[in-house]
């Protein structure tokens, strides 16, 4: 339960400085934009960067709340068993999905610090916020992966109940 409640804690603090970060730097932004005529190229690439890692955080947070979109008109006429095989599934598959999202990230990583790519305008190193790809998903994957144990624990936890 320790580390569900660290790598809780770690998402939230990401995304909360993510938010505060972008809204800084939009902020400033039009601020720039209404007194200089022009954008600040910091400001568009690292809201954009910053929007990537705080979406994979966002996704890892709906997945311990079990808050994801999803279509209930099934999983509501069926037993409790069939329900949480089919949540497990579903679960199941976005974590591969995220792991997929994991392998290929990696590998962009790999290829932007090799060809020493860098970003458009601030010149920075491109694999720097390419991380924040596989980092992002792998905390998603862990945040599945953790909540299907929960809900098997929570299943066990009924049927004994009984």
């Amino acid at each position: 339960m320790r580390r569900i409640h660290m790598f809780e804690k770690i998402e939230k603090f990401v995304s909360c400085a993510c938010v505060s970060i972008m809204a800084v730097l939009v902020f400033s932004n039009v601020i720039a934009r209404f007194l200089f005529k022009h954008s600040l190229a910091v400001s568009d690439e690292m809201s954009t960067y910053l929007f990537v890692l705080m979406s994979f955080m966002g996704t890892a947070i709906a997945a311990r709340r079990r808050a994801h979109l999803g279509l209930s008109i099934i999983t509501d006429h069926v037993s409790p068993h069939t329900r949480l095989i089919i949540q497990l599934v579903m679960y199941g598959i976005s974590m591969l999905f995220c792991l997929l999202i994991v392998f290929f990230g990696v590998q962009m990583v790999i290829s932007q610090y090799r060809l020493g790519q860098e970003t458009a305008n601030m010149q920075w190193p491109e694999w720097i916020y390419g991380s924040f790809v596989p980092i992002g998903a792998a905390f998603a994957a862990i945040a599945f992966f953790q909540t299907m144990l929960v809900m098997c624990k929570e299943y066990k936890e009924q049927e004994g109940e009984k």
